[in-house]
């Protein structure tokens, strides 16, 4: 995939998996376009909350944990993982934590990038120290020692900032205005891709921009898994051919630059997904909800406070009183009765104990001292379950999402098998409808896949084969390589027929077969008055029950077109004759239709354990054929299988 591409795709056309990736590809932007694309962000609706996301705080709370966003932006460039479509659309990828990078060596520009927060703590320091050992080296002692001054003054600063902000956001948090506690999804972002910056401000006024540049991320991040296994298994000395990818990827909602671009990732992570990246969302369907103060922490902050407030107080009664009783007599030696001393009793009676040499003899320091030791073991208790109830919290949240996240990504494979362009033409218009997004072919040896996108929580694929079931590319070779290289969970044969009824049936009515009736093998015994007689001995089987319930149910309505289950018959003979056509309904009377690679689907999934159906829409009447009601009968086959797929009736796999 052409990473500087300009624009979307045109409507129709399918676009190709690229190989690999290479991240020199990204090294194309330049320093000024980076300072460009920054403005850009900032100047967004959202920017601020974006940059926020791309780079967040550090752990002092002074400075990010991630460089200024040019350098950001820059760097991702050189290592492949900024998806450009122009200065008006691209995204920011980032790979888990320790995994396989491509691109070039790190260097500078990754320390640069990825140590912003350290480099800010000890950089000017050390160039401060460095200056210093230059003049005194240079016998300038007087400004060499302000470089040790300097260096000691900037970071008395920075550690007396870093209390305060400390003790900021702890005050915060017991106001109970601190920031909304980290989500799973947020703490998370490390071990998945994700990616945390999304730009598009054309996503409000036109929808395909923004759905070009998530396809072209999902693009991105196929080549990068593919690369990543073609290069783990030629370290370990081994040899991988295609690589099917099936992988997340978790869009931080506030990387959305814009109300749009949101919506955009909304509307993927619902199922519109590009072909083989399952997109995931924190603050959609996949979050959880917010935890309560004592789940938070906040609770035990703000009890952590009323505790030192008790004990600062208590030392201030304590300290007055003791001071009132002992300095008539001037003997206060050992007594708690300056606050200091005061304050350092009341600290040590939280343990039910007296520091050494200092005991009080008011009654005050009596009552207050005993108060102290109950308050301490109420502290230890309610930290011990505070710090209990966080973490359990914590864990909770964190398996809840990744619960959600498995649910997600065990997302049935549907592989829908046709014979014809027509019926080729029928499903990807049917499909592209629903999801409003470009098939991706995917050539594999000998067949071309389509992946069609997500529709409710099934993987959908498209794949032809040529009519009949004998040829090397007919149905029965194609379903079972198809299976052996996908490993689909259902398999739909869908497409066009012939209808038997005619006075039942109507033209573009959709069969859906009930049992499979073989006719290709028979046997033909000689008759005594010399005529030949021909006897069925081919197999007679029944499509999976799942997949037989899922059709059925579909369409509870009895509106057009009509939906009819029953027996099918499968046979390599294209049937245009009325009196084979006679033949057929004396020998199989209760046979509703009849198709030419049904029995090569069976073949192939019965030595699988897929589950598989036939479903077709009647084109003719076996005699007389002609294509006028093929198109009609074709689409109308395939909005039927979208309409159970559209339901989550197979977006689990099934249980056998």
């Amino acid at each position: 995939m052409q990473t500087n591409a300009r624009a979307a795709p045109e409507k129709g056309r399918v676009r190709h998996v690229s190989s690999p990736f290479d991240a020199r590809r990204g090294s194309f932007l330049t320093a000024r376009d980076a300072m460009r694309a920054a403005r850009a962000v900032r100047a967004a609706a959202r920017g601020r909350r974006a940059i926020d996301t791309v780079r967040p705080p550090g752990i002092h709370g002074l400075t990010r944990e991630r460089a200024p966003l040019p350098v950001i932006l820059y760097a991702a460039a050189r290592e492949g993982r900024l998806v450009w479509l122009g200065p008006d659309a691209f995204a920011v990828l980032e790979p888990p934590y320790g995994t396989w990078r491509h691109g070039r060596p790190r260097g500078l520009l990754h320390l640069l990038d990825r140590r912003w927060d350290l480099l800010v703590f000890t950089v000017p320091p050390a160039l401060a120290l460095c200056a210093s050992l230059g003049l005194a080296a240079a016998r300038q002692w007087v400004p060499a020692l302000l470089g040790p001054l300097l260096a000691v003054l900037y970071v008395t600063v920075f550690m007396t900032a870093m209390v305060g902000s400390t003790l900021i956001r702890y005050g915060r948090a017991i106001a109970g205005r601190r920031r909304e506690d980290r989500s799973p999804a947020e703490t998370m972002r490390h071990l998945h891709w994700n990616m945390p910056l999304c730009h598009c401000p054309a996503a409000d006024r036109t929808p395909d921009r923004a759905g070009a540049l998530l396809a072209a991320v999902a693009g991105r991040l196929r080549g990068f898994v593919r690369a990543q296994v073609h290069q783990e298994t030629k370290d370990l000395g081994a040899r991988t051919g295609t690589v099917d990818v099936a992988h997340p990827l978790l869009c931080l909602l506030s990387g959305a630059t814009t109300p749009g671009m949101e919506a955009a990732i909304l509307a993927a992570c619902d199922g519109v997904a590009a072909a083989g990246v399952t997109f995931l969302a924190p603050g959609s369907r996949t979050e959880v909800r917010r935890p309560s103060p004592a789940e938070s922490g906040s609770a035990f902050a703000l009890f952590t406070t009323a505790t030192l407030l008790t004990v600062v107080a208590e030392a201030l009664i304590v300290g007055d009183a003791e001071h009132d009783a002992c300095a008539p007599a001037g003997d206060c030696e050992g007594r708690p009765a300056t606050f200091p001393a005061a304050l350092l009793w009341a600290a040590w009676r939280l343990a039910f104990r007296d520091p050494p040499g200092v005991v009080p003899a008011t009654a005050q320091g009596w009552v207050f001292g005993w108060l102290n030791g109950l308050l301490g073991l109420t502290f230890l208790l309610v930290s011990v379950v505070s710090l209990w109830r966080v973490g359990a919290a914590r864990r909770r949240r964190t398996t809840e999402f990744a619960e959600r996240m498995d649910e997600m990504l065990s997302r049935s494979t549907v592989l829908l098998l046709v014979a014809t362009p027509v019926e080729w033409t029928a499903v990807i218009e049917a499909v592209g409808a629903h999801t409003n997004t470009e098939p991706v072919r995917d050539n594999r040896p000998f067949h071309t896949v389509l992946e069609l996108g997500t529709v409710g929580g099934a993987r959908v694929l498209l794949a032809r084969t040529r009519p009949g079931a004998t040829d090397p590319g007919a149905a029965t070779l194609t379903a079972r390589e198809l299976i052996e290289q996908f490993e689909p969970d259902y398999l739909i044969l869908t497409g066009i027929c012939y209808g038997l009824r005619e006075g039942e049936q109507r033209l573009g009515d959709v069969l859906v077969c009930t049992q499979l009736r073989v006719m290709d093998h028979r046997k033909v015994i000689e008759h005594e008055d010399g005529e030949p007689v021909e006897l069925m001995r081919g197999d007679r089987v029944a499509p999976s029950v799942t997949l037989l319930d899922r059709f059925l149910t579909a369409r509870l309505d009895s509106g057009p077109p009509r939906v009819h289950a029953g027996p099918m018959l499968s046979g390599s003979t294209l049937l245009n004759s009325r009196t084979m056509r006679a033949r057929m309904i004396a020998a199989e009377p209760d046979a509703i239709g009849g198709e030419m690679e049904g029995l090569g689907v069976y073949a192939a999934a019965a030595k699988s354990g897929v589950d598989w159906i036939v479903v077709k829409a009647i084109c003719d009447w076996g005699m007389g054929k002609n294509d006028r009601a093929q198109k009609r009968a074709a689409r109308n086959a395939a909005d039927l299988v979208l309409d159970v797929l559209r339901n989550g009736a197979l977006d689990r796999p099934p249980r056998h």
